[in-house]
């Protein structure tokens, strides 16, 4: 985990990420995926923005989605969505949603790389796009997809011991769901995957 203040924050994350360059083919994948069977993925394509708020001690921005939604109402999110035909790349999909949602300007936003592919129960093949955010930044919440904004510092949201899992089963395969409690929010399925995948390559990366 990359510690507050860390003057090698920039280093660690670039070295942390895949690559743009690297495109999306090389990625793991990982998630939700059906027992046994390997040559299975789903149907969707989508993308999120885990935006990083680049100031002394970073901050993870995450979105609680609307409650009138008919799926994963109220839940915690990254800002982000289905691939539309118009989007060339996962990146400007990832950047579309994030303007959609919470009015997040791409002037202000440098993407910096891919974490593994995830894999979702609700049959999206989901790519994250770690990008640092420049300050400042007003959220202009979509009331429509978004019922707030807020984020979760990095030492907080990257610290694997304050991670809980437990198991689940759905359509009788068995699943490994982790949350993490920040005040009167619950971070959990998808979102802590990828947040836990951060973290993890950010244990794992080599810094010079």
């Amino acid at each position: 985990m990359a510690p507050v203040r860390d003057p090698q924050w920039h280093d660690r994350l670039r070295a942390a990420v895949t690559p743009l360059a690297s495109g999306v083919r090389s990625l793991k994948v990982a998630g939700y995926r059906p027992s046994g069977t390997t040559g299975w993925r789903p149907n969707r394509t989508a993308a999120v923005l885990v935006p990083l708020l680049d100031l002394d001690e970073p901050e993870v921005v995450l979105t609680r989605r609307a409650d009138h939604l008919p799926t994963h109402a109220g839940q915690i999110s990254f800002p982000g969505g289905a691939a539309e035909e118009d989007d060339r790349t996962a990146v400007d999909t990832a950047l579309r949603e994030a303007w959609e949602e919470i009015g997040l300007p791409a002037e202000r936003v440098t993407p910096i790389g891919f974490l593994d592919r995830m894999d979702t129960i609700s049959d999206y093949r989901v790519l994250p796009v770690v990008a640092l955010v420049r300050r400042p930044a007003v959220w202009r919440p979509d009331q429509s997809e978004v019922a707030e904004v807020f984020s979760v510092p990095v030492s907080v949201a990257l610290d694997r011991n304050r991670y809980e899992s437990r198991i689940v089963t759905r359509d009788q395969e068995r699943f490994t769901i982790h949350s993490l409690q920040w005040g009167e929010y619950t971070i959990w399925g998808a979102t802590a995957a990828m947040l836990l995948n951060l973290a993890h390559r950010l244990e794992s990366a080599n810094v010079r």
